[in-house]
């Protein structure tokens, strides 16, 4: 029962609904894995659910996987484009100074620190707040002097000038000096970017020592690669969606497209070979042995059919009446062939007389 579950099963697959199937469950596999999980890892899982399951269903056919790997490539990528605009326009929650020495003091200076609204347009006013307890301040004499909102392009940057961004990006600074040095004091920010785009931002309190008067610069705690806080979005989800898709083209093209169609020039060279080697096995061989003709039926006369040939002919040699020599290695090549088995040369039936016998 199992074998003939599993080859109806696979038949199914070879059907044109079944292959439908095929493709949309590749496409889901490979855009879960690249968005989800790891770019690494849907190289292996498009490999898989691309090639392994096609071939296992029977759907060998090169242009067959060669298609159907392109289409799953190009539906792939503006999937991960509308997953990763909706990612970009999540709003990312509170952010706070670390609380540990020397930055901290039992807690952290900055708390709660987030943007409103995360998503807009290039008019909109966007409200950045912080709570800042100056009784949790590094200890010693110092006075908070003032705190500044950078806002930039550059993920992290807190100047004009950062390794993390080799080219020219926006960059804004907002300053404010009223900031309670002794309690509890909730800071305000507006400010009208103007201009679409995936912004970042960053805080910067400064703590000046009143003995030595160096200035201690206190920051938030952003993501790890480059102390950031996302934030604000400043344009609409389908113009991001437009702007992402050609990234996620070159990515899926160059990063799961690459490694997908060398497996399968492999995979062609390696079917050619095996056919070429059956191919000359077969022709080692030699021919097939005409089969035995029926005995004659009542009232038919009594010998060889017309045109049989007797023990003394052809057959009782060992070789076919039609066979005949290449022209060209004078191998022996059976009729209607277009080129010759060994050497690859042209065949025509009015160039050469058929073999007839030694």
């Amino acid at each position: 029962m199992e074998p003939n579950k599993s080859g109806g099963f696979r038949r199914f697959l070879r059907s044109p609904v079944g292959r439908a199937l095929l493709i949309a469950f590749a496409v889901v596999v490979v855009f879960a894995t690249f968005v989800y999980v790891s770019l690494l890892l849907a190289i292996p899982a498009f490999l898989v659910v691309g090639l392994m399951v096609p071939i296992y269903a029977g759907l060998k056919r090169p242009r067959y996987l060669a298609i159907s790997g392109l289409v799953i490539m190009l539906l792939v990528a503006p999937l991960a484009s509308v997953a990763y605009t909706q990612e970009i326009m999540t709003p990312t929650g509170f952010a706070h100074s670390n609380s540990s020495l020397p930055y901290g003091n039992g807690g952290s200076v900055l708390q709660d620190a987030h943007v409103s609204p995360f998503v807009g347009s290039t008019t909109t006013n966007f409200t950045w707040t912080v709570s800042v307890y100056a009784n949790y301040r590094p200890p010693g004499p110092a006075t908070i002097n003032s705190l500044t909102l950078y806002i930039s392009t550059c993920p992290g940057a807190t100047n004009n000038t950062t390794p993390y961004c080799s080219g020219g990006y926006d960059f804004f600074t907002v300053n404010t000096t009223a900031i309670n040095a002794t309690g509890e004091t909730n800071v305000t920010f507006h400010y009208t970017i103007g201009i679409d785009g995936i912004w970042d931002w960053q805080m910067g309190l400064a703590v000046e020592n009143t003995t030595s008067k160096q200035v201690q610069l206190i920051f938030l705690v952003g993501d790890p690669t480059y102390n950031a806080i996302q934030g604000p979005v400043v344009g609409d989800f389908a113009s991001f969606i437009v702007e992402l898709l050609p990234t996620l083209y070159v990515y899926s093209f160059l990063y799961l497209g690459a490694p997908f169609f060398f497996v399968l020039l492999l995979y062609m060279v390696f079917k050619s070979r095996q056919q070429r080697h059956k191919d000359q096995r077969q022709r080692a061989a030699g021919p097939i042995p005409p089969t035995t003709p029926p005995p004659p039926g009542p009232g038919s006369a009594a010998g060889p059919p017309s045109g049989t040939p007797t023990a003394a002919g052809p057959m009782a040699a060992g070789q076919p009446a039609d066979e005949r020599p290449c022209p060209n290695c004078a191998a022996l090549v059976y009729p209607g062939e277009p080129k010759c088995w060994k050497c690859g040369a042209n065949l025509s039936e009015a160039s050469q007389p058929l073999r007839t016998g030694n």
